[in-house]
């Protein structure tokens, strides 16, 4: 049991309120999607697993009012009701909504840690990480469905070598047109989640892009997806050249409805959401990765995605689409207006 009141003297930092306001976003999105989905699939063994999400937002949702109403915060405004049409027909396969929780558990897994590890009170700091068990719960359970049903691509291998060697820098760190070493482990483990990650993203995409009510969303949509495109096909050619696999795509999964189950303002929200992620996971690879054209590759990349980020913002703020988090004090504003 996590003890509020007890640590309620001492103030929330900053970073724990943005950490509480951004899953409350999340949650918020979260039970709009799986009230749709609970309501469309059919798999008796999924459906235990998408209620399982449902129920963690559901359970999350209050205690971050809690602590914004303790705080003196106004509670967010996130998603509600008026953001999900859950008579809407079968826009995802039952695979698709497997895979869904996976990714989403996948990077709530992230989210989580982090907000653990910003955070100075102990109540948020036990809060957080029973957040983060739940979510480790939701992933495996999700995970292992997917690999007994077989919708998941499992990771190339990498064989034992005979012996422990160092990094030779003429043999290692080759110079951009002077052929390519193969891969790394590490570079190969970058390479084939992140290509995992926006093929999900370009699937979730194409699905919205098909269903939003706007036109303006709409194209907006699609030109995110043919974004989606260029990223897999240089990610692809990367594992075909150095003859490993590639993931399974989910663009089948997505049916032929042009019915929206949720709210442009929801799609494009959760658009922004996939794209900061995988930001993030180019910027990790650009820090980690060392053959000169993969961090050339994943910079233009991230540089074409972070553009594309901003347009999504200002289409946001175009329709007052985009909730502002809670801002530090204007001192200047302040003694000026005195």
């Amino acid at each position: 049991m996590i003890d509020m009141q007890a640590s309620h003297d001492v103030k929330l930092t900053a970073p724990e309120i943005s950490a509480l306001w951004s899953q409350y976003q999340n949650d918020t999105m979260a039970r709009c999607v799986y009230k749709y989905m609970i309501n469309i699939v059919e798999d008796a063994s999924i459906r235990p697993i998408l209620e399982f999400a449902l129920s963690l937002a559901e359970s999350h949702i209050p205690k971050i009012k809690e602590y914004f109403t303790q705080e003196q915060f106004p509670i967010p405004h996130g998603f509600t009701d008026e953001d999900v049409n859950s008579e809407a027909p079968r826009l995802f396969s039952d695979e698709a909504c497997l895979m869904y929780t996976y990714a989403m558990s996948n990077s709530g897994l992230g989210l989580y840690a982090d907000a653990l590890a910003i955070s100075m009170r102990k109540d948020v700091r036990d809060y957080f990480l029973q957040c983060q068990n739940e979510a480790v719960e939701l992933f495996n359970r999700s995970l292992d469905l997917l690999l007994e049903k077989g919708f998941v691509s499992k990771p190339p291998f990498v064989y034992p070598e005979k012996d422990v060697e160092f990094v030779e820098k003429e043999g290692f760190f080759q110079e951009l047109f002077r052929g390519k070493r193969p891969l790394s482990s590490i570079e190969t483990t970058h390479v084939f989640f992140d290509v995992r990650k926006v093929q999900f993203s370009k699937s979730l995409t194409m699905a919205f892009a098909q269903t939003a009510n706007s036109r303006e969303v709409r194209e907006f949509l699609w030109r995110g997806v043919e974004i989606y495109g260029k990223h897999i096909e240089v990610f692809e050619s990367i594992l075909s050249e150095n003859q490993l696999p590639q993931p399974k795509s989910e663009e089948a999964e997505i049916t032929n409805s042009t019915v929206a189950p949720f709210s442009d303002r929801l799609m494009l929200s959760h658009k922004a959401f996939l794209d900061s992620i995988i930001v993030a996971m180019y910027g990790t690879a650009i820090a980690t990765c060392n053959r000169p054209d993969l961090i050339v590759n994943y910079s233009r990349l991230a540089e074409e995605l972070v553009q594309y980020m901003k347009d999504t913002r200002d289409l946001m703020v175009k329709h007052r689409w985009l909730e502002r988090p809670p801002m530090t004090e204007n001192r200047e504003a302040l003694a000026t207006n005195k």
